[in-house]
């Protein structure tokens, strides 16, 4: 009788299987939607774009990027959530957002953890501290300097409340004794114009701003990485200048809606990969930058998001820092 019974539990067991499996085997069978939490522009809009482009190709249906800014991209993880879990609205995710939200924002109506899909680590990169080539500061001493003599007075532009670009110079006034001000935009392309136009003094940001430091319009004073950029050889990491606790290096994941299929998952992991590994997506992250992600893996995305908030959390809570 229970060798009855294991025969028709393992029977079942297959047919399940095999269901899932043709259930899912024409998927995608039409366009999909991929948001990227931030204004177009910018460094990782146009990362959302090669990825979707990639993907395009490789799932032979659209993917197109749809851009939602806010709350430092609080209000895509939130439409994330109570989106459809079918596989047809995923998002490109920043550690600004994963990582750091959960202890600057109370409230929050989303664990970056437990309410959704975990798809793939995609891209990590490095990050610089800029100001206007007309800027009167012409060195991360010079800024230190300032910030300090001078409180209240000058201001850092950052890619929304919540975010990597606003909590480095927030971190940078604890470990320096100084004031600045936080001027909030929908993203990093609008921030870097900000300091373009003048309307802020300095940007703690991504490698968005490496077009403008090689034509002259911005000047990095540091780089916020372990070690010294390939494509600022020129420019001193934060370490190196006295303030080793300023390092951010950004990474970029893929999510989707929790209770998205499991062989949905599988497939989009499997076209990510492949997507990294071609030398047409490799070449374009050279022109950009940045670098495919170590590991692709969900359980390493997963890891990542866990470390870093851990990691953050004191320095959050000691510095006082908040989303104003």
């Amino acid at each position: 009788m229970k060798n009855i019974r294991r025969a028709l539990v393992t029977a079942l067991i297959a047919t399940i299987t095999l269901w899932q499996a043709s259930a899912f085997a024409e998927y995608p069978e039409k366009e999909i939607r991929l948001v990227w939490p931030f204004a177009t522009g910018g460094l990782g809009a146009s990362l959302a774009r090669v990825l979707a482009d990639g993907l395009s190709k490789r799932l032979g249906q659209p993917v197109y990027v749809d851009a939602k800014p806010g709350a430092g991209g609080i209000l895509a993880f939130e439409f994330l959530k109570n989106a459809k879990p079918d596989g047809y609205t995923i998002m490109l995710g920043t550690n600004s957002t994963s990582t750091l939200s959960p202890t600057l924002t109370p409230n929050l109506r989303f664990d970056p953890v437990k309410d959704y899909e975990h798809i793939a680590m995609c891209f990590v990169g490095g990050n610089a501290i800029v100001v206007s080539a007309t800027s009167p500061i012409k060195s991360f001493s010079d800024l230190r300097e300032q910030a300090k003599a001078k409180p209240g007075t000058l201001t850092y532009g950052s890619a929304g409340n919540g975010t990597t670009f606003h909590l480095m110079p927030a971190m940078f006034d604890l470990l320096n004794g100084s004031k600045m001000v936080h001027v909030p935009y929908k993203g990093g392309a609008p921030a870097y114009m900000g300091l373009l136009g003048g309307e802020t003094s300095v940007v703690f940001g991504d490698l968005s701003s490496l077009p403008f430091v090689q034509a002259g319009k911005m000047h990095a004073l540091a780089v916020m990485s372990k070690k010294r950029l390939e494509v600022l050889p020129d420019v001193p990491t934060t370490s190196e200048l006295g303030m080793p606790a300023l390092v951010m290096e950004s990474f970029y994941g893929l999510f989707a809606p929790r209770g998205t299929p499991q062989p949905i998952i599988d497939r989009l992991n499997r076209e990510v990969a492949a997507v990294l590994a071609s030398p047409a997506t490799r070449a374009q992250l050279k022109t950009l930058v940045t670098d495919p992600a170590p590991d692709t893996s969900p359980e390493y995305f997963v890891q990542q998001i866990k470390s870093e908030t851990a990691r953050w959390r004191p320095v959050i809570l000691a510095a006082g820092i908040t989303v104003d």
